[in-house]
């Protein structure tokens, strides 16, 4: 995907930048001392691969969630996970997904201390929506060195560009406590919209209630909705995918810039493209058009699609208040 490279790109060049900004921090950060900082999040902030290219790349570590098909459990690293996941939705097979186990995070915590990191800053999935970040909670009460555990109350790319965030100044020599500061201020400033094909899916799995599921199967609507402090609500019941598309396009350059939009799709990337371009004169970054992680996926179906909408904020100045 063009965008996701035209994007990584920009990312890089921003890391490359960084070393001018942190001059700026400096007059009022001082750590206590320089340690190697880790980064850990979840497979729900759908970052792709191509984030490990970045030059503080290696300091990223993503705890999958699993997905079960059927009796079958999957991780988001299972080469055939996503085949098997489009068919599943296709056929009605039952869905699951469930939280990464403690155990999970303690091993990888471990193998963290393990390659010399003297903190970890830990990042995850909104509670409302996964259990995730209370088992992250749970493995750093005895990892081998100190964690902070942050809840995003998102999802998506708004969760992943508060990974990036942070993780584009991993080296800076910031504390961990101003770290987790931007990370908490972006997480909770940016928006996440997306539509599904009906809200079915979102009632098998629990996240809505039967009553709302119902009611969209019986008035044929294309629900736009989004994350609400944490949790899913519904925003404008257009009767069209058309509609939705416009009512999602409409909120989503209406979002005072400077902004950086994204956009995640699950089977349907030839509109997933063509949304991304008409938002692309809106961002100040590339849009880049991600596949929806399988967690995420398994509770939108398929044809789910969002729009990611995360400012992009003057750390500098917040860094003097």
């Amino acid at each position: 995907m063009t965008e996701v490279d035209d994007w990584i790109a920009r990312l890089a060049a921003r890391s490359r930048d960084m070393r001018t900004e942190a001059v700026g921090w400096a007059r009022y950060i001082t750590p206590p001392r320089r340690e190697r900082l880790a980064i850990v999040t979840d497979s729900s902030a759908a970052l792709p691969d191509q984030v490990y290219k970045l030059p503080t790349g290696s300091d990223l570590f993503v705890v999958p969630i699993p997905v079960m098909i059927g009796d079958q459990i999957y991780t988001e690293d299972d080469e055939i996970l996503h085949q098997d996941l489009a068919i599943a939705l296709a056929a009605g097979t039952p869905l699951r997904t469930s939280r990464p186990s403690p155990g999970h995070f303690s091993a990888t915590y471990r193998h963290i201390a393990d390659q010399g990191y003297g903190q970890i800053l830990s990042i995850h999935l909104s509670s409302k929506l996964s259990g995730t970040t209370d088992a992250a909670r749970i493995a750093a009460q005895t990892a081998p060195i100190p964690v902070t555990v942050l809840d995003s109350y998102n999802a998506g790319i708004s969760l992943g560009n508060a990974v990036l965030d942070v993780l584009l100044r991993t080296r800076l020599g910031l504390s961990t406590p101003f770290l987790a500061s931007i990370a908490t201020r972006q997480a909770r400033a940016g928006q996440t919209i997306f539509t599904v094909p009906n809200l079915d899916t979102l009632r098998k799995g629990g996240r809505i209630s039967a009553l709302t599921g119902l009611l969209g199967q019986l008035l044929q609507v294309r629900p736009v909705m989004h994350l609400h402090d944490g949790a899913i609500a519904l925003l404008d019941r257009p009767r069209s995918e058309a509609k939705a598309l416009a009512t999602m396009t409409e909120l989503a350059l209406a979002v005072e810039p400077p902004v950086r939009l994204s956009v995640q799709a699950y089977g349907d990337f030839d509109t997933a493209h063509q949304l991304a371009a008409e938002l692309q004169d809106h961002s100040v970054m590339p849009v880049p058009v991600v596949r929806l992680p399988a967690v995420l996926a398994a509770h939108l179906g398929l044809g789910a699609l969002g729009v990611s909408m995360s400012p992009d904020l003057d750390y500098v100045s917040y860094g003097a208040n």
